[in-house]
């Protein structure tokens, strides 16, 4: 396979770094450090993308941030999901009256999950999310995507792991990803255990601590036990295009309290029956997710895999 140019390789680095990094501006010293780049070179790649737009420079302090050319490519991409949101928003604001939660619409556009819609009140001192925001879509984020993926897409989402993953831990995800697409939702432990107060770049780093730092099998929750109570990141359930893929992604988050093994099922059919009311609305066609398991919650000795 034939290797891009190196100036292509660092273009793409520089926007994939200002793109993490949407509402925050950087000098040139900074994105030369950052980057590890020569410095007359990623001037010369900075004015270039700033001529075309896809960059702004500030007049004052002459630092760089992402530009409207960007922002264009972006809804082009996304044009579809958000037509999706549209959709489902009344069902969103349902549920967060009804359960008490935030509930975010997202879709995986490229190799990010990109945040398109929110209804609901943060938790206070707890996580706080803006359409907009993007977080990696690597292991252990985003199983109610790939659940309903083929092989190809399952085994290059796997390799965010890096060479190193070993064979038990491939395992553990495929099982995982499995068990999404047989109940039909995904469950999520809070791996923080703790609330910052809220500002725009918490969730990105909240995402960042659970794909650095917490042991993903700490993470993603596969069966429920009996008589235990969890605090739970998140309920997500898919919403199905006309093609038959994950055109949306519903997520209940922001849980004030604990939910009970009993709790998390009755959350989850509540959300997934939401979803299938946009699913129908945008004339998707979806399979038949969750039958004869969830509804009724097999019980195990085991919380996580």
């Amino acid at each position: 396979m034939a290797r891009p140019a190196p100036a292509i390789g660092r273009t793409i680095a520089l926007l994939n770094f200002l793109t993490a990094h949407p509402d925050e501006t950087f000098s040139l010293s900074e994105l030369a450090r950052r980057l590890e780049m020569n410095k007359a070179t990623a001037h010369a790649m900075l004015l270039a993308l700033t001529e075309a737009g896809y960059l702004l420079r500030h007049p004052a302090t002459k630092s760089f941030t992402l530009g409207p050319a960007l922002i264009s490519v972006g809804n082009a991409a996304a044009a579809r999901q958000f037509e999706v949101v549209d959709y489902a928003r009344d069902e969103m604001r349902r549920l967060s009256d009804d359960l008490g939660v935030q509930c975010v619409a997202s879709a995986a556009i490229g190799e990010e999950i990109v945040l398109l819609g929110r209804s609901g009140d943060p938790e206070p001192l707890g996580l706080s999310v803006q359409v907009g925001q993007r977080l990696p879509l690597v292991p252990p984020l985003g199983t109610v995507f790939l659940a309903w993926s083929g092989q190809d897409e399952i085994d290059r989402w796997l390799r965010h792991l890096g060479p190193g993953a070993a064979d038990e831990q491939l395992a553990r995800y495929r099982h995982a990803v499995a068990a999404v697409r047989r109940r039909g939702y995904s469950i999520g432990l809070d791996a923080s255990r703790t609330h910052v107060p809220p500002g725009p770049r918490q969730l990105r780093d909240a995402a960042a601590q659970v794909v650095a730092e917490v042991p993903h099998e700490e993470y993603i929750l596969l069966e429920l036990e009996r008589s235990t109570s969890y605090r739970l990141s998140h309920i997500a359930a898919p919403v199905f295009g006309a093609d038959g893929r994950v055109a949306l992604a519903l997520t209940l988050m922001g849980f004030r309290h604990q939910l009970t093994a009993e709790q998390v099922p009755e959350h989850a059919e509540r959300l997934r029956a939401a979803t299938r009311t946009v699913t129908q609305a945008v004339h998707g066609r979806g399979p038949n997710v969750g039958e004869n398991s969830e509804e009724r919650p097999a019980w195990s000795s085991s919380s996580a895999s």
